[in-house]
């Protein structure tokens, strides 16, 4: 009897082991799949496209996040499925560079001046990640009481939804 009871649990006990990895398998092939086709959902074109702008490391929005600072929405464009986004911050002479995490790296943004505001266009691999930029913020003392000089990490997070 014993015997009899130790080979049905050793079954389950495969059966059970089996069908995990089964399903972990399926949700590791179909997650990155998933993710590609919500991306690649967006057709070419030229989209608004809402956003939050988060204090490095947290899920609290940064001071920059408000429209004091930051004119929204972004605008993203997508071209042969390459997708691109456009922020813009005001205060054009405060704003010395603008860098977002590109494979790793810090690299400069294109920008583009309009009256007191820049626009920053940069690349974006996926939307539904958040993005880590570097402002260099130069505030002069007759403005702020006492110079200020500062480089701030932030993320972007881009809301698909939106588009």
């Amino acid at each position: 009897m014993n015997m009899m009871i130790n080979t049905v649990e050793k079954f389950s006990l495969k059966k059970v082991i089996t069908m995990v990895m089964m399903v972990a398998l399926v949700f590791a092939v179909l997650a990155p799949l998933s993710a590609k086709s919500a991306h690649a959902a967006i057709p070419d074109g030229t989209y608004g496209i809402d956003y939050t702008v988060y204090a490095d490391g947290t899920n609290n929005a940064s001071y920059m996040d408000n429209g004091e600072y930051s004119v929204k929405p972004a605008t993203l464009i997508v071209k042969n499925g390459v997708a691109k986004v456009k922020v813009t911050l005001k205060h054009k002479d405060w704003i010395k560079s603008f860098k977002t995490q590109q494979n790793g790296t810090y690299v400069e943004a294109t920008t583009t001046t309009s009256g007191d505001t820049k626009t920053f266009e940069f690349p974006v691999s996926n939307l539904s990640t958040k993005l880590n930029a570097q402002i260099h913020v130069v505030v002069p003392a007759s403005v702020a009481g006492v110079a200020y000089d500062h480089t701030y990490t932030v993320q972007y997070l881009f809301d698909e939804d939106s588009v």
